[in-house]
């Protein structure tokens, strides 16, 4: 499936999301954005908030000229499924460094995640994701996505569990 055209897919599932850049938008697709959360640095973050185990997600590039990058943790297991995806899209008149942190689930206990992918659109592959908690195994995932001077930012996040 195209991945343009995906990004159409309403949220299935409950996520928290949150954005930070230089210029942040009020709203995105016309809705307000309620809350916003500077992470200007990931080793900053890890220090402000002890007991955190920052770990790096496997990093695929595109080979397609759309500057998409992948990034992976876990693996699809018997009998899990699709428990949470999430999709959104951010445009700045001026590129801009990007962080924003996705989490499942967004309340309660989830699913034990089995598997996450997150698929990243931008105007270049500068960037990386970490989990900042929880994790494969566990009933909740908190993830850091980055990306470094892009004017355009999407994603498509989804969750596997079980």
């Amino acid at each position: 499936m195209n991945f343009i055209l995906s990004l159409s897919l309403v949220c299935v599932a409950l996520m928290t999301v949150t954005v930070s850049a230089k210029n942040v938008p009020t709203s995105v697709s016309g809705k307000e954005i309620n809350e916003v959360r500077i992470i200007d640095d990931i080793r900053n973050y890890a220090r402000s908030h002890p007991g955190t185990k920052i770990i790096p997600m496997i990093k695929e590039q595109s080979k397609a000229r759309t500057q998409s990058v992948r990034y992976t943790l876990g693996g699809r297991v018997s009998g899990d499924s699709l428990v949470a995806q999430g999709t959104d899209t951010y445009s700045y008149a001026e590129p801009n460094d990007v962080s924003l942190q996705l989490s499942y689930p967004e309340e309660g206990t989830g699913a034990v995640v089995t598997h996450v992918e997150i698929v990243a659109i931008q105007n270049n592959n500068l960037g990386n994701a970490y989990v900042v908690s929880g994790g494969i195994g566990q009933r909740s995932i908190s993830i850091v996505i980055e990306a470094q001077e892009t004017d355009y930012f999407s994603y498509k996040a989804l969750y596997y569990g079980a």
